[in-house]
């Protein structure tokens, strides 16, 4: 047992592998704690579950237990921190000054509670988790003896309005947004979980106190609207996109020294109202704000974590362009009758000018994309952040690391939760999201990596372990290397410029699992444990297939070398060619294509949800327009009427990172290139690779017997059957209702002499067949102005 307690690990002489040393005790201060995941919010969903269906009560009495003990250890990160830097006296002066303890989780997806099972939702894994909002809001409350109507929560959650759109749909009841964050609107479920904070805070505190958690609920659910100063006894739960319905909820501040705005239109419960106007400084008094974000890899960028949750989730979507003039315009999201994606936003440092009609790019008179260089997502984070900066708003940032997030950040299936166990606090977003970064990234002991860093010259020592290709006879081989997307990254050195925090930092802490306390040596985790420095380390190698190229460079670079030298391909140069702008040989995080593709995808997207939301058959068609219009059309101008290819280099990235995920399956021979084989580490041929890429888009599968309902043929047979043959296949009128062996039963009823239904899908030559099969209601053409679209009753209607 360490004889270092907690208190006192800051600047403590250890041994280490570096020799005898001082931990750190200069820069920002991040507080952690590493707790026991298995006592966490692990489990939580399966217990809830039996909560809302069967009223059972021990289940909620071991939620209850969980919430407790994550609860206790806050103390360490926000305790710690509070030793460091004193913030429990500026928040409470604040407090005492009129401003709210405004929670701001990251709810992109806040469907945590599944509305038709009532268990774990799609959106749980990458939504901060209501169960820690619980403990924290619990520990101001118990802690710095701050009431919970001095408290708020509030998001500007992408998709919440879309998700809400859906779920009023398929319930036939009028939900609120709020409701949606609150998990519960009377007898509905589904959504993230709030009510279910306020139930724990309000059995948590002396049934004698009249400060009551669950004020405000039924205002959520009713989705009324108090500012902050009228507010009274509630906690209210906040909508921070909706500045559409009454504009003077929003104030346009001014952003220093401002890349991509000069100035940016903020919800004023965060803001705090208009500075000349005594009585709108009292309806918005201004917020301390509470920075809760899930720490997730991301796919445009490197992470989601406490800067991403401010620097992306602050901006309103709802936010218009002209007040009162109906044009369906916005300022940071996309033209759209319901507002969802934020694509007004650079995303990217080339911008490219789009036409409101088509949702397509701009061209000029040479054919050439019309675009204008920004300073990309770097600029859009930190404009925001030094604009609430410049309002005298006090954050605390806290990370909800305690599931770590791989894979994917968006909730549609695809989330690796890890479980890491970490939740870490800091006043300096900087500093603690660079902390976090080095941990997903480095899987080198750091005496073993600074001697590697100082023989390759590479710009830091926090590397991790990654595939790589090599050719191996007639074969591409995997073989083990080292990379850190750290070396592409430039986020934070350039948010430290601009004065948003800084990259040095120390830790303090304590790890319930050893019962030692954490704390770093030259900027490396660990925890100190009989007066040794002993280091903290992932197994998990972190990364996001949708950023592959920039997350894992080494790895698909290397297959496009090996490619390149065994077929004589040319992979490497048209990577180079797409994204190294400065021709240094690295493709860094802000060379991501000349041609601007996040803009129209993001407008593409948010036409998806118009069509979803206004269409009978919407989820169907829109569907259908996702994949045609975004992953296929864009890619190769010969497969859309207008030429368009501004999703071509991206797709160099999609078809490389899926030969990476084709070489760690079992495989088999490869029938484009003589003598190779692929799978189990080896990988295929970039023909193979992009044959499959294009089938499954197609048709969701290799083969016949197991086409996809989601797939371009699977949406378009569903709908032909729905619409004109009154749901004979598919057992149903209902969009959302199929029968999961229509399709197998089409095709054979088809075969063996009936009609076939009243639709064509039109496909490039080559895809008309699976398994050396013709596809009913399949042709293949060559026409850019058929392929894939499908029509139905000989073109009466298209798609």
């Amino acid at each position: 047992m360490s004889v270092i307690n907690e208190e006192t690990s800051k600047g403590a002489v250890v041994d280490s592998q570096l020799g005898k040393r001082k931990v750190d005790s200069e820069g920002s201060p991040v507080a952690g704690s590493r707790m026991d995941v298995s006592k966490t919010y692990a489990g939580i969903p399966v217990l809830l579950q039996k909560v809302i269906d069967e009223n059972n009560t021990a289940a909620w009495a071991e939620i209850v237990e969980r919430i407790d003990y994550i609860y206790a250890n806050l103390d360490h990160s926000l305790g710690g921190l509070d030793r460091e830097t004193g913030f429990a006296s500026k928040v409470k002066s604040q407090i005492q000054d009129g401003k709210k303890l405004l929670f701001k989780p990251n709810l992109v997806n806040p469907t945590a509670i599944d509305a038709g099972t009532h268990g774990e939702g799609l959106g749980a894994p990458i939504c901060t988790d209501w169960s820690l909002i619980a403990a924290l809001m619990r520990w101001f409350h118990d802690r710095l003896d701050i009431h919970y109507h001095q408290m708020a929560l509030g998001e500007a959650s992408t998709a919440v309005l879309g998700l809400t759109i859906s779920l009023r749909l398929a319930s036939g009841k009028d939900i609120a947004t709020e409701a949606l964050f609150e998990g519960k609107s009377e007898d509905f479920y589904g959504g993230w979980g709030f009510f279910f904070v306020r139930k724990y805070l309000s059995e948590r505190h002396p049934s004698s106190h009249e400060d009551d958690p669950m004020r405000g609920y039924e205002d959520s659910v009713a989705g009324r609207f108090f500012p902050p100063g009228k507010a009274g006894n509630r906690l209210m739960v906040y909508d921070l996109n909706k500045l559409d319905e009454d504009t003077s909820r929003g104030r346009t501040v001014a952003v220093p020294e401002g890349d991509n705005y000069k100035e940016i239109t903020l919800h004023k419960v965060i803001v705090g109202g208009e500075p000349e106007d005594s009585n709108d400084l009292k309806d918005y008094p201004g917020c301390i704000l509470i920075n809760v974000p899930k720490m997730k890899i991301h796919a445009q960028d490197l992470l989601t974590n406490a800067t991403k949750n401010l620097g992306i989730g602050l901006y309103p979507t709802q936010a218009p362009c002209d007040p009162g003039s109906g044009d369906m315009k916005w300022k940071y999201a996309c033209p759209s009758r319901f507002p969802s994606f934020k694509g007004g936003l650079p995303h990217m440092p080339w911008v490219v000018k789009m036409d409101d009609d088509t949702n397509l790019p701009v061209r000029d008179e040479k054919g050439e994309y019309i675009t204008t260089k920004t300073a990309g997502m770097p600029g859009t984070q930190v404009d925001v952040i030094r604009a609430v900066q410049a309002q005298n708003i006090f954050m605390v940032h806290v990370i909800d690391g305690i599931d770590m997030i791989n894979i994917n950040h968006e909730g549609n299936g695809t989330s690796v939760k890890i479980p890491e166990g970490y939740v870490w606090a800091s006043l300096d977003c900087v500093a603690i999201d660079l902390l976090c970064a080095r941990y997903c990234f480095k899987t080198v002991p750091m005496r073993e990596a600074l001697k590697l860093k100082d023989e390759n010259g590479w710009p830091t020592e926090f590397v991790h372990h990654v595939p790589v290709a090599i050719i191996d006879g007639k074969n591409i081989a995997t073989e083990e290397d080292l990379d850190s997307p750290l070396f592409r990254y430039n986020l934070y050195h350039y948010a430290e410029a601009r004065g948003v925090g800084q990259q040095k930092y120390y830790v303090v802490g304590w790890d319930a699992l050893t019962e030692t306390p954490l704390a770093s040596l030259e900027g490396h985790l660990g925890r100190i444990e009989d007066k040794k420095f002993l280091e903290l380390m992932t197994k998990t190698m972190y990364y996001n297939p949708s950023c592959m190229l920039w997350d894992m460079q080494k790895t698909l670079l290397s297959y496009a070398e090996a490619h390149d030298k065994l077929t004589g391909s040319s992979l490497l140069k048209e990577f180079m060619d797409g994204f190294d702008e400065n021709n240094d040989g690295i493709i860094d995080y802000d060379e991501n294509g000349r041609k601007g593709i996040w803009i129209p995808f993001f407008r593409m997207m948010s036409h998806y949800f118009d069509i979803m939301a206004t269409e009978e058959y919407g989820q169907l068609r829109g569907n259908f327009y996702t994949i045609a219009e975004i992953s296929l059309k864009p890619t190769n101008k010969n497969w859309n009427p207008g030429g368009h290819d501004f999703a071509q280099e991206h797709a160099l990235v999609w078809t490389a990172t899926l030969a990476f995920e084709m070489s760690r399956e079992e495989g088999g021979e490869d029938p484009f290139v003589p003598g190779m084989i692929w799978g189990k580490g080896i990988w295929p041929s970039w023909q193979l690779a992009t044959h499959i890429k294009l089938t499954n888009s197609i048709y969701g599968s290799q083969s016949p017997e197991t086409i996809n309902f989601q797939s371009l043929y699977g949406t378009a047979f569903q709908y032909a059957d729905k619409t004109r043959n009154g749901g004979a296949y598919t057992g149903s009128t209902n969009q959302l209702v199929s029968d999961p062996a229509s399709i197998k039963n089409y095709f054979k009823a088809v075969y063996e002499g009936a009609d076939p239904l009243g639709f064509t899908l039109y496909v490039p030559a080559g895809y008309g067949s699976l398994e050396a099969r013709r596809i009913p209601n399949v042709e293949e053409t060559e026409d850019p102005g058929k392929v894939f679209t499908a029509h139905f009753d000989g073109g009466a209607e298209v798609w």
